[in-house]
């Protein structure tokens, strides 16, 4: 695969292909463009919705890219090769979502313009704010003001309250979603965010004749060098967790658990997920996917990617390294340049979205 076809340096770059692509295949295409930020470049911000494919078949098959912003830049390029030169199948059509989070995808951040991380923001606002305590004890060591050879270590804070709490605890409060602290790490927000309503806009026409839908989102940092680690979240004893497992084979089971170095198989416990959001885009038909992530580096330099991504907004002490370099250092952990990684995210990643193509035709 032709890795520097698809990967892109910069987001105008990445969605000029995209809607590229979906020129030349004739893709009936949605766009929502942001009505009050632009991108890094001064370019406008859009999330693009296209259609590949007979819009009136029953059977869909859905393709995320950019929930987290930086991550957005590998699940593009998966989303470019795949429908380049696909053959779609009677009765089945593709709708690609592409930049859920363009303000993140532009400006290389995580969250959008309000620190908003989308993958904890699909909730429902008129419920109480889900309770995080022990992030709280966590924030101070997550996120400090400068970014120091002393700042930058939290592991012992986080192993104190491993001992006193275990790991799933502890895991659920890092990483499952905080509503207090709009300054903090995986911050739901207060209500929804733009990409939140705008999904909720779009998407229910790009779904209007779906019975069937198979979706994959893409992310990138949890698992091994370019390897898949694959997070379902429907219910395990559900027909639709049995069906995720049998197109991605049975090794993808554990592939979530594995990638939590030392936790002793402990996973986290996510608030306000996309993917778990979905199905009230379209309730009139029937959703089974995934969340999968394109493995980078180890859970500590990912977790640093994540910490220096929020430094870089709030931190106004001195740092280790120009601002600069850090972003660079950020980017890297989560995107990185190497060609090998890039040519082996993209043949896994196509493999993926083959394998739900093909589960979606038999289901």
């Amino acid at each position: 695969m032709d890795a520097q076809r698809s990967f892109s340096a910069t987001y105008s770059e990445a969605r000029a292909k995209f809607l590229a692509v979906a020129a030349a295949r004739g893709a009936v295409v949605r766009s929502a463009v942001h009505p009050t930020q632009t991108g890094v470049q001064g370019e406008a911000l859009a999330m693009d919705v296209a259609t590949f494919g007979d819009p009136q078949a029953s059977k869909t098959l859905f393709l995320v890219s950019g929930t987290h912003g930086q991550e957005g830049y590998t699940g593009s390029a998966i989303q470019i090769a795949f429908l380049e030169g696909l053959a779609i199948p009677e009765g089945v059509n593709v709708v690609a979502l592409h930049a859920l989070n363009p303000w993140g995808f532009s400006h290389w951040s995580r969250t959008d313009e309000d620190n908003i991380d989308l993958n904890r923001n699909f909730r429902d606002f008129a419920a109480p704010s889900p309770s995080n305590r022990l992030y709280a004890l966590l924030h101070g060591a997550l996120c400090p003001d400068a970014w120091t050879a002393e700042t930058s270590d939290w592991v012992t804070v986080r192993d104190r309250l491993v001992a006193d709490h275990g790991w799933a605890a502890v895991l659920s409060g890092l990483t499952g979603g905080q509503f207090d602290e709009p300054t903090g790490l995986n911050y739901g927000g207060r209500g929804p965010s733009w990409s939140n309503r705008t999904a909720a806009e779009l998407l229910p026409v790009a779904f209007a004749n779906s019975r069937k839908v198979a979706f994959v989102e893409w992310h990138t940092g949890l698992g091994a060098y370019g390897e898949l680690c694959h997070i379902c979240m429907h219910d395990p004893a559900s027909a639709a967790s049995a069906r995720v497992f049998e197109w991605m084979g049975e090794a993808a089971r554990e592939t979530l658990k594995a990638s939590f170095d030392g936790a002793e198989g402990a996973t986290p416990s996510y608030q306000g997920l996309f993917c778990t959001w979905l199905p009230q885009a379209a309730p009139w038909a029937d959703f089974t996917g995934l969340g999968i992530e394109v493995g980078t580096f180890d859970n500590a330099a990912v977790a640093d990617a994540l910490r220096i991504d929020r430094w870089l907004k709030f931190g106004r002490g001195p740092g280790l390294q120009p601002r600069e370099a850090l972003r660079e250092t950020m980017m890297q952990r989560l995107y990185p340049a190497d060609e090998a990684w890039r040519r082996l995210a993209l043949a896994n990643g196509c493999d993926a979205q083959q394998r739900a193509l093909e589960g979606l035709v038999e289901w």
